[in-house]
């Protein structure tokens, strides 16, 4: 267990998975994987985490990997069993309201709002419709600006797909929120500054920085690596993880990402895009 302060409420436990990419039917394979395995060994390992259970899950879009009910169900049999609060947020592989009618169920949602102990965490959108890149329509901005103006004593997590900042891999930021829209997102974290931190996914790696106060964090996927700092699609043969993240009532965060032993069997490392 966590330890913290005497008399201190403990801090709220998060799971933080990724980019499953999960496949409607069992023979299919992405990238040369299983990905419905490679997401079941990520949460048996998860299962023998020091710090388990968590007090919830965020998976961070790309859940799918081609927009089905057979897919959406699939991943869903996989999460249920959990018995935990699953919060959904959809990726560009996904489609936001065939996912939303599908995943709702039971633990499983897909909310833009989650309030857990000492924390708000925000739940964002940066899909367009029909394109890989990211962007925070203006009604996500001002939903953002409303939910964290109702929470002013709340500590916050910001959560989205796509990276608010350049990850300095070409192809990769290529599908980044464009400069303009990431300026307003920073402009309006920075008027609120009770947020402590902006988590994403889509870059299939990890990624640890600072924005002034913000800690910025994104997670390896459950599936497929993505290599670090290359110019063009690139696959590393390392393997998919987690991230687990302690959010303590004072506003700090613990967090570290674990990963499996090794690289799933089948990778196609080869591969030049998918």
């Amino acid at each position: 267990m966590t330890q913290s302060t005497p008399g201190a409420r403990p801090p709220v436990k998060v799971l933080h998975i990724t980019d499953p990419h999960l496949l409607a039917d069992e023979s299919e394979r992405f990238l040369g994987l299983d990905t419905a395995q490679t997401l079941r060994d990520v949460l048996e390992l998860a299962g023998r985490d020091k710090d388990w259970p968590p007090d919830l899950v965020l998976l961070t879009g790309d859940c799918v990997q081609v927009p089905t009910r057979e897919s959406y169900a699939r991943l869903r049999s996989i999460l249920a069993p959990l018995n935990l609060p699953c919060y959904c947020l959809p990726g560009n592989h996904d489609d936001p309201a065939l996912m939303a009618a599908e995943l709702n169920q039971g633990d499983i949602r897909c909310q833009k709002q989650i309030l857990a102990g000492d924390w708000q965490i925000v739940m964002l959108d940066s899909t367009i419709p029909n394109d890989a890149a990211g962007c925070l329509a203006d009604r996500e901005l001002a939903l953002l600006e409303q939910l964290l103006s109702q929470e002013p004593r709340r500590h916050a997590a910001v959560v989205l797909h796509h990276q608010p900042v350049p990850v300095y891999s070409q192809w990769l930021d290529t599908m980044a929120l464009p400069p303009n829209n990431r300026e307003r997102l920073l402009l309006l974290l920075g008027r609120h500054r009770q947020v402590r931190l902006v988590l994403w996914g889509h870059i299939h790696q990890v990624y640890d920085g600072h924005s002034g106060n913000l800690r910025l964090l994104a997670t390896p996927s459950t599936c497929v690596q993505f290599t670090p700092k290359s110019e063009e699609f690139a696959i590393e043969a390392a393997p998919p993880g987690y991230r687990w993240l302690n959010l303590h009532a004072d506003g700090k965060l613990e967090t570290r990402v674990v990963r499996l032993p090794e690289p799933p069997a089948g990778l196609e490392l080869g591969s030049t895009g998918y």
